[in-house]
């Protein structure tokens, strides 16, 4: 069997030279790494400890010189601060300071350790000395023996023991400094070393491998691409319904064997478009050869030309009679349009007629403005008829005014907003407080549209509203609400007051009770209830809700404004806000100036 050079070959090959110069470099990279940890931990654990400690006990070392001074030459209390501080120098920090150079002495050469070891000589024999100072000068009055004075001033003398014994310890300090920074330097040099390193590790020859690889890649793709690419153009040609005009290149692989094969599917669809267009021409007696003897199409298309001559012949004779049921049919769909606009113009006439029966409930602008001067009314059915309405009544020195959204919009809102219309002129008969209009609201409610009837399951209907009650005399507001909140603005800032989060409707009378909140009003303030019509309309460039964020910095905005204006502002920002997109519910929004 003759060897072929396929597609697996190609990229197995390819990869594993790419793989293996990839390993190599990582192996480099984590050489580097490995020996720039070692390298570090050695800065970090030996050489940047020790001449910190050596630096710190150098100073110590120094700071002692000052405080013996002290002790010889001035005549002081046993318990002075200076005392002390040379006491703990000598006694704890001094001898501990020395005892850890011992731990890192491990690490430190062999001429460093016999420094520390003479460093230790000495100290020991600066603390006799120390030690032999304070004997003779043990307190405040040992000080009068001028003997012991003299003796122990002689000590700390410039050239003498403690100046001598100091000078050499400096010196056994400054080797061991000198020693641990030049070992401190020589590891600098090797990390920038190992950093050059790695920088042409990680740079220059990452770059060689992702040329490298790019090179590889290029190779194997190129050897499995292009024919790819033809077959690809090739298959695409076909599935358009066009047969392109070269022929793939056959190679030596797998792909060969699909080029071979689309090439000959190419010739046996031609040979296919040919007598398909001579059977579709009416010529039923044209020749065609099948690929194969497992060529189903081909077989197909025989059977096919066959069955279309017997069918020929039996269409002509249905044609006329299919004709003449058409022209019946056309006659009936013609009968049928005409009752079917009949009903729609008499839907639409009752839903206009609807309509006038709703705007009947609703008060005029005339009574509106006889209680509220100062106020708007923005109101916006979906449909014809609307599930919102608005209500206005006065009681005494009291103004009732609510704005209602029942549940639904179009004719089953028109229903509710009925209902609600008239239960509403039946409590406040009797109660003006807005938790109680709201509570016998709610039972009265329930009772319309909750009353099981035989073969009738409940219903589950309900209202959302905002309800107010103003003083004419004492200018304090009441409200109480279901899901709508009312707004108050003054002198540019705004109060909420937040509704009860139950629907008049949705429970039994007595289970839960709506809450009366008090406000003082004052002159100017302006006064805003709505339904949720407004916020939730879609629109804006991303065909999003309005939101009640964005409404509350609306009113903000236009509240100093006249009413008319405000009006005209409110519905310029909506339609501006909904574009070309529809409205999806009713829409109210109040507004009253005190």
């Amino acid at each position: 069997m003759r060897w072929r050079f396929t597609i697996p070959w190609k990229i197995g090959i390819g990869f594993g030279v790419f793989m293996v110069v990839v390993a190599i470099l990582f192996l480099q990279t984590r050489r580097v790494l490995v020996e720039s940890r070692k390298i570090n931990a050695e800065i970090n654990e030996v050489f940047t400890p020790s001449i910190e400690k050596l630096e710190e006990f150098a100073r110590n070392i120094n700071g002692s010189r000052m405080l013996i001074n002290h002790w010889a030459t001035v005549q002081s209390r046993d318990d002075v601060f200076e005392k002390q501080h040379l006491r703990e120098l000598v006694n704890e920090t001094l001898p501990n300071q020395l005892t850890a150079f011992d731990s890192l002495a491990v690490n430190w050469s062999e001429a460093s350790v016999n420094q520390k070891d003479s460093l230790k000589i000495e100290l020991e024999k600066l603390m006799i000395v120390y030690t032999e100072i304070g004997s003779m000068l043990p307190d405040f009055q040992s000080y009068e023996d001028l003997q012991q004075r003299m003796d122990a001033e002689f000590l700390v003398l410039d050239g003498e023991v403690v100046d001598r014994t100091l000078e050499q310890i400096n010196h056994h300090i400054d080797q061991l400094l000198l020693a641990q920074r030049k070992g401190l330097l020589d590891s600098t040099k090797s990390m920038d070393a190992l950093g050059d390193q790695l920088t042409l590790y990680a740079g220059n020859l990452s770059v060689f491998v992702l040329i490298f690889g790019l090179i590889i890649a290029f190779t194997v793709s190129r050897s499995i691409v292009r024919p790819v690419s033809e077959l690809k153009r090739t298959l695409l040609y076909l599935g358009k319904g066009i047969y392109p005009r070269n022929t793939v290149n056959v190679t030596s692989d797998e792909i060969g064997d699909m080029a071979f094969a689309v090439n000959r599917l190419v010739d046996g669809l031609k040979k296919t478009r040919e007598f398909s267009s001579q059977v579709g021409a009416g010529n039923f007696e044209a020749q065609y050869s099948p690929l194969s003897e497992d060529d189903e199409l081909g077989y197909a298309l025989l059977k096919m030309r066959d069955d279309l001559a017997a069918n020929e012949r039996l269409l002509e004779r249905k044609v006329e009679e299919r004709t003449n049921e058409v022209v019946r049919q056309k006659e009936e769909i013609e009968r049928q349009k005409e009752r079917v606009t009949e009903l729609y113009k008499d839907l639409t006439d009752s839903i206009n007629y609807a309509k006038r029966i709703q705007q009947t409930i609703l008060p005029t602008k005339e009574y509106i403005l006889d209680m509220f001067p100062k106020s708007f009314v923005l109101y916006k059915p979906r449909d014809i008829v609307s599930g919102d309405f608005y209500w206005f009544k006065t009681s005494g020195k009291k103004k009732l005014f609510a704005a209602v959204d029942c549940t639904g919009h179009g004719v089953p809102g028109a229903f509710m907003s009925l209902v609600g219309h008239n239960v509403l002129n039946q409590v406040t008969k009797v109660f003006t407080k807005p938790a109680q209009i709201l509570n016998n609201l709610n039972r009265l409610a329930s009772e319309a549209l909750h009353t099981e009837s035989e073969g009738e399951s409940q219903l589950s209907d309900g209202m959302d509203l905002a309800f107010l009650s103003i003083d004419d005399t004492t200018m304090e507001l009441e409200f109480a609400g279901a899901f709508n909140p009312t707004y108050v603005v003054r002198r540019g800032e705004l109060i909420v007051l937040e509704p009860d989060r139950f629907s008049i409707g949705s429970f039994e009378y007595g289970e839960k009770e709506y809450q009366n909140q008090v406000l003082q009003l004052e002159e100017g303030d302006m006064v805003y209830i709505f339904s949720d019509g407004y916020v939730d309309q879609f629109g804006g460039p991303k065909g999003r809700k309005f939101m009640r964020k964005r409404f509350r910095e609306l009113l903000l905005e236009i509240a100093e404004l006249d009413v008319d204006k405000q009006h005209q502002k409110l519905n310029e920002t909506l339609i501006t806000w909904k574009r070309s997109l529809d409205q999806v519910d009713d829409i109210l929004v109040i507004g009253v100036r005190m």
